[in-house]
């Protein structure tokens, strides 16, 4: 009887476990079906849309201050642009597969900066916002003058963020920079967040300096090309490289007085003692360009720092770029030239130096890369000074790349912001022009001091006065 009880029971204990099963299976089985049906409904739906208010309600929203009658004129276009000459490739060995020996890329022996590093830190900024080929040059020069390449930081201030690193600009593009060639030559990059103007990209330099610990400093404009004194007259030939490193010991040294900057040429190349420039309040960024200088430089000699001057080299200003930048490597074979000029030697017995055969054995001669320097200076200032700006206009294209910008119109928007930063100088310390000491203004009368100019007779305050 126990034994037909518990068969009895046998089929109620399987309908209890399979009722839950099936309403677990039909549970399931209507999920997926609802996904489906979503996935359906997606597909066919823009998702933005339905965030987005409709159209005409944006336009009615935006266009609210705008009377009801007001009449929109046609658009007119300009003139189109003049097709620029398209920019070759200012160091073809650095675009080979293999790419060239590390040996090859090295300064000349004479310029070679020492094994161990001096004890001194020694960074260089070089900052870069258009034309590539002039940046090449610029860096390659001061490789072949001795600097270190890992003191050697370029600041890419392009505002196209990660573009050039990830490779999606092509060379046309007046913000091309080619992140790969400068890891070849053993330089560093520093992206900055956004495009910045002068003053706004000398107070990242300051920026930097605190975040890599450096108190001190040097930055180059990209639009010149350095030489060391390599001449056979001077007893002992130096880098320029090391000579730089000779003043920054000095001022360093007890003896030196209280300082702020050290040029060489001028700002071309600068010895930056951070603190300083910081205890005066850094750059002022509402004067974004031009006059910028001026204000910070006279600050701090009101403030009392020292600023000297004085040579570590030959440091030229140009605005072309050679045939190939590598024969300031000396690379054999590669010769100082511009492109379209015939070849020309300095030897005229075969294998003399300078030479056709000489060049193809030992690499271009100090003499001939200096005499091009030197012609390449001139031409910069041919036509005048308000000509030697053209070399930052020279690539013309980029359509349709990421951050495209018209060449044209981004000149002309520098050129605005020019002259605004002129009037702001003017209007900070009540006087048009650099010579603001000579007229005896002091750093507590910014912003406190009436025009000495009349507005209405003698112009804006970019115009006029002694800029």
């Amino acid at each position: 009887m126990a034994k037909l009880k518990h068969m009895s029971s046998t089929p109620s204990r399987y309908r209890l476990l399979v009722l839950p099963l099936t309403a677990l299976f039909i549970y399931f089985l209507f999920s997926i079906v609802s996904l489906l049906r979503q996935g359906q409904y997606a597909s066919t739906e823009d998702p933005v849309s339905r965030y987005q208010l409709p159209q005409e309600t944006l336009e009615r929203e935006f266009y609210s201050w705008e009377k009801s009658d007001s009449i929109i004129p046609e658009k007119t276009y300009k003139p189109a642009p003049e097709p620029g000459i398209p920019v070759s490739d200012p160091f073809p060995l650095l675009s080979r597969n293999p790419p060239p020996k590390r040996s090859l890329l090295q300064a000349p022996k004479i310029s070679r900066p020492p094994r161990r590093h001096y004890p001194e830190q020694t960074p260089l900024f070089i900052g870069f916002t258009r034309n590539w080929p002039q940046l090449l040059q610029c860096v390659v020069s001061y490789i072949a003058a001795g600097w270190p390449p890992e003191d050697i930081y370029v600041i890419e201030n392009t505002g196209v963020m990660h573009a050039n690193r990830d490779g999606r600009l092509t060379l046309q593009n007046p913000f091309y920079l080619n992140h790969t060639q400068l890891a070849m030559l053993g330089v560093r990059v520093i992206i900055t967040p956004t495009l910045l103007t002068f003053s706004q990209l000398q107070n990242f330099y300051l920026w930097t300096a605190l975040s890599l610990n450096y108190p001190y400093f040097f930055w180059s404009h990209q639009d010149v090309l350095v030489f060391s004194n390599e001449t056979t007259t001077a007893s002992s030939p130096s880098s320029l490289y090391s000579n730089a490193v000779r003043t920054l010991r000095y001022l360093l040294s007890p003896a030196a007085p209280r300082w702020a900057h050290h040029f060489f040429a001028y700002d071309h190349l600068t010895l930056v003692h951070r603190d300083a420039v910081l205890a005066a309040g850094a750059w002022d960024t509402h004067i974004a360009y031009y006059a910028s200088d001026c204000d910070m430089y006279v600050r701090l000699m009101l403030a009392g720092y020292w600023q000297g001057e004085s040579e570590a080299g030959i440091i030229l200003d140009v605005a072309s770029v050679m045939e190939d930048v590598g024969a300031l490597l000396r690379i054999p074979g590669v010769r100082a030239r511009l492109p379209g000029d015939n070849d020309y030697y300095d030897g005229e017995e075969e294998g003399e130096y300078g030479g056709r055969e000489w060049i193809d054995k030992h690499g271009e001669t100090w003499e001939r890369l200096l005499q091009l320097g030197y012609r390449m200076e001139r031409e910069k200032y041919h036509g005048g000074n308000g000509h030697r700006n053209t070399w930052q206009r020279r690539q013309r294209g980029g359509q349709g790349e990421p951050f495209y910008r018209d060449p044209d119109g981004f000149e002309q928007g520098v050129k605005m912001f020019i002259d605004t930063g002129r009037s702001v100088f003017a209007e900070k310390w009540g006087h048009r022009g650099c010579d603001i000491a000579k007229a005896g203004i002091r750093p507590e009368d910014a912003w406190r001091l009436e025009r000495d100019w009349d507005p209405e007779n003698e112009g804006l305050g970019y115009q006029g006065g002694s800029w």
